[in-house]
Formats: structure tokens, C-alpha cells, sequence
């Protein structure tokens, strides 16, 4: 995997232009969090008096005083480390090439490189709710103070779900309906894949053997993935699940969240013929998902209940996909 990486790493060159595709966003994320592993621990009072000095507006203040304890924490944590010498929180790092990526105009694209970071560099809920004041203070840093204020203002949470058999394209829609919702940089965006990848203590994009598949294995992936929805509701952040959802009590378990933090909630449920399914698992590279025609086909064989979420063909042109996803967001404000 880091060799693949490796040569797909974006130059600085193809940041600034928007010619970034998923993998080289992957690669960019997957950069940063090894050289921030390899930094050595920061002052955290002198990256206090750093977000202090750079807080200049009201509402950049008022947001930074909301957030203390969770910035105390991460300091005590060993998240504030000395990178190119300067002490910094790891997310304040992340948020200059997230908002280089932003404003180039590809506001998905910096959704897809913050996500990343966060998957293989967990965070924590507080981490992704930090982001947005992070990217104010540094687009005043840059003189964007409209861009600076737009970042802090209030959206109400919300909880999109995208559910349906594998190799309907749950996790290309995910990623293109990401940066539409809640705060920049988006929503954060939880994939059971990857929630099975760090149960097993391994990379997304690194295979399982049958065995980490088991039903056992399933409960406590989505276990863990309803754990951190709800402690990103908690915090605020709105939510994207990606996820099968086989089941009617895993649907009805992510229905409870939203009424729970009074999220706004979307439920949509992509549909495929078996053949295109099938054509599109085989088609997959160096992803975080392991399934096979053979789990397609088991998938088929059995009952998914009612559904009475958004149902979308996916078997059309992509836009066709995006266009009625995006009416079912709309809907739901």
C-alpha cells in the first residue's frame, strides 16, 4: 500500500489546479499523518497563545472559547506536536492543505483529503468539530475574512444514510454529497468498511481473510460505527453512514440517533441489478471493501424487508444519481 502511494502523491503543482483524483487525495492524507507521526511532541502553551493571537474576529473568538476543553485534552494527549518546528495541533496542520484544496474551487475534494486524514489518523468526534474553526483561522491568516466567517456559521446537524448491496456505489455517492452538508469541511463520513479495517487493527485498503467476517464481526463493526455517529451528533457534526444495512433494526438503530439530537435525517437506498453489482466489485483497486461475487450473490438471496428510505436507481448516468440524492437532502431541511 505505501508503495502505491507512494507513486500516486500529488505535487504541488496538481493541488493548485484541481487535477487531484481519490487516490491521490488518499496518497496526500496518508502523507501528512505519517509526517505527523514522525514529529516530535509541541508546546501546547505556545499553540494556545498561537489561536489566541490568530482569533481576531467575534465569532472566530466566541467559537475557539467554545472549544477549550477539547483542545486542553488534545494537548494533554500528545496531539500538538512540532511540525517543520512550529507547535501546532495536528488539525491545524491538516487545515492548510484542506483549504488550499477548498479554495480551488473543490470543496468535495477537501471533504475527501479531511476524511481520509481522520480514517487513518482517528480524531475523534471534538477533532472534526475543531475543523472548521481551524480552517477560519487560517483563511484569515491568508485575508479571506469572508471565507473566515462563512466556516463558523451555524448549521444545524444532520444524518445521512446511504445503505444498499454491495457494488451500488454507497461510498462514490458518500463521497460526492460530503462537502453539501453541515460546516465545512462537510460531513464527516463513517464507512463500515473502514470501521471493520480498524476493528482488525489493519489499513482500509488491506484485505481480510473470511474469518473477520462473520456475524459476530459485523455487530461490532456497526457497533462501533453507531458509537461514533452519536458522538458526532453529539459534538454537533453532521454525518454521512455508509454502510450495507441489511437489516431493518440496524436501520431503525440510526432512525432513534437522529430523533435523538433532533438531526435532520435522510435516509436514501441505492438499488442495482445483480450484473451490474457484480461488474462493479470486480472492478474495485485497492479498497476498503472486501467483498467478492460471491458475497453479491449471497446478498441477493436474501431479505431485506421494507424499505422506506429515498430508493434510487443506480443502473443510470451519475449525475442522474447525484441529482436525486440531492433532491432527497433537500427534502429532508
Amino acid at each position: 500500500m505505501a508503495a502505491a502511494a507512494a507513486s500516486q502523491e500529488p505535487s504541488f503543482e496538481a493541488l493548485l489546479s484541481g487535477d487531484l483524483d481519490t487516490g491521490q487525495l488518499h496518497a496526500l492524507a496518508d502523507r501528512i499523518a505519517a509526517g505527523h507521526v514522525a514529529a516530535p511532541k509541541g508546546d501546547g502553551a505556545a499553540f494556545r497563545k498561537t489561536l489566541a493571537l490568530a482569533a481576531t474576529s467575534e465569532a472566530q473568538r466566541a467559537e475557539l472559547a467554545a472549544h477549550q476543553d477539547s483542545i486542553a485534552r488534545r494537548i494533554a494527549a500528545g496531539r500538538v506536536r512540532a511540525v517543520m518546528g512550529e507547535p501546532m495541533d495536528l488539525l491545524y496542520d491538516l487545515a492548510r492543505p484542506v483549504l488550499d484544496v477548498m479554495r480551488g474551487g473543490m470543496a468535495g475534494e477537501a471533504n475527501t483529503l479531511a476524511n481520509r486524514y481522520l480514517d487513518i489518523a482517528p480524531q475523534g468526534a471534538t477533532g472534526w468539530a475543531l475543523l472548521p474553526l481551524y480552517l477560519s483561522l487560517r483563511a484569515s491568516a491568508e485575508g479571506d475574512s469572508d471565507l473566515a466567517e462563512s466556516l463558523l456559521a451555524p448549521a444545524r446537524p444532520r444524518l445521512v444514510v446511504i445503505g444498499g448491496l454491495s457494488g451500488t456505489g454507497k461510498s462514490t455517492l458518500a463521497r460526492l454529497l460530503g462537502s453539501r452538508i453541515g460546516r465545512l469541511p462537510g460531513a464527516r463520513v463513517l464507512r463500515s468498511d473502514v470501521f471493520r479495517k480498524r476493528l482488525a487493527g489493519v489499513n482500509p485498503e488491506t484485505r481480510l481473510p473470511p474469518r473477520h467476517y462473520t456475524r459476530r464481526n459485523d455487530d461490532e463493526t456497526y457497533e462501533a460505527v453507531f458509537e461514533s455517529a452519536d458522538d458526532h451528533l453529539a459534538c454537533g457534526n453532521s454525518v454521512i453512514l455508509d454502510a450495507v444495512f441489511m437489516a431493518r433494526s440496524e436501520r431503525d438503530v440510526v432512525e432513534a440517533l437522529a430523533d435523538r439530537y433532533r438531526a435532520s435525517f435522510t435516509g436514501i437506498w441505492l438499488e442495482a441489478p445483480e450484473k451490474d453489482r457484480i461488474a462493479r466489485v470486480k472492478a474495485r483497486e485497492n479498497d476498503a471493501s472486501d467483498a467478492t461475487e460471491k458475497v453479491v450473490r449471497e446478498q441477493s438471496r436474501r431479505s431485506v424487508g421494507e424499505i422506506h428510505w429515498h430508493r434510487i436507481r443506480v443502473n443510470r448516468p451519475q449525475e442522474l444519481i447525484v441529482a436525486a440524492a440531492r433532491a432527497a437532502l433537500d427534502r429532508a431541511r
